[in-house]
């Protein structure tokens, strides 16, 4: 984490050689994006300044690309996908995808040379297991005891994180009607390293967020954050709404009376009890 901090995301990927970083890079440039991109000009050219306004890309004279050492070239997708808003409906979404995945020679994508091995292990995949065997445990030893859940969002996860300058060589695109190339600058939708790295940061403050909770000398009056005050008001169910059972686990879960945090890629959840002298 202090390497990503410090230097920028460095991709572990095998070195390819000038010749075929050449003919790839030739041929993306004839071959240009994929449909759902080359379609949609009008949305392509706007996802894309939005990149560049919030400093996530880097747009660069296309004609000059040749001359930059060691880019490469991908091709970029739209696809559209669902969001939930504030008010908790379902709207659509178009997010801009980049294609390192696609091998213009055999196995030459960056996705196709990354070191699997070196990359550090995703811990987020089993967060809901984890999520729903601590309530369960949490029912069964307080039966009778309301269990608060929050959840709270990294607005542009991927983004928060920059990429090295080797790495970010590695992740550009185009968009050939505008001749212009676009060099990423963070994190990118479609690099495989990518939830590993942004792992790397989630957990550990997803950690210290359990870490404080369950601390005994922590008042919240006291240490809270400045955002406290956006955070919407508790909402209880109806009285007569009647608890669950929680039934017996094959593994032991430890339940700590103050809470537990979890984090699925961009998305933490927080639960607590509704103990006597708990304003947590």
């Amino acid at each position: 984490m202090k390497s990503i901090l410090q230097n920028g995301s460095l991709f572990p990927v095998t070195e390819l050689d000038e010749e075929t970083r050449l003919a790839d890079l030739e041929a993306a440039l004839a071959r240009g994006n994929h449909k759902g991109a080359s379609e949609k000009l009008d949305l392509l050219m706007k996802l894309v300044t939005k990149d560049v306004i919030h400093g996530y890309a880097m747009a660069l004279p296309l004609n000059k690309l040749l001359r930059i050492p060691g880019v490469v070239l991908a091709p970029v997708n739209i696809q559209a996908q669902n969001t939930i808003n504030e008010f908790g409906e379902i709207i659509a979404k178009d997010r801009l995808t980049h294609d390192q995945s696609f091998d213009f020679s055999p196995d030459s994508s960056v996705n196709s040379r990354v070191i699997a091995e070196e990359l550090l292990p995703v811990r987020y995949g089993h967060c809901i297991r984890r999520i729903i065997n601590w309530v369960v445990a949490a029912r069964r030893k307080y039966p009778g005891v309301k269990i608060f859940a929050c959840k709270v969002d990294y607005k542009s996860a991927f983004r928060r994180i920059h990429l090295a300058w080797k790495t970010a060589l590695q992740t550009c695109t185009h968009l050939p009607e505008a001749e212009i190339a676009i060099l990423a600058l963070r994190l990118t939708f479609g690099g495989s390293p990518c939830p590993a790295e942004w792992s790397a940061i989630s957990e550990l403050a997803n950690d210290l967020t359990t870490a404080i909770m369950q601390h005994p000398d922590w008042d919240p009056s006291e240490l809270f954050s400045p955002l406290v005050a956006q955070v919407p008001p508790r909402s209880d169910l109806p009285d007569d709404v009647p608890f669950g059972v929680g039934k017996e686990l094959v593994v032991d879960v430890p339940v700590n009376s103050k809470g537990m945090s979890e984090i699925y890629v961009d998305d933490k959840l927080s639960c607590t009890l509704d103990l006597p002298g708990s304003d947590h």
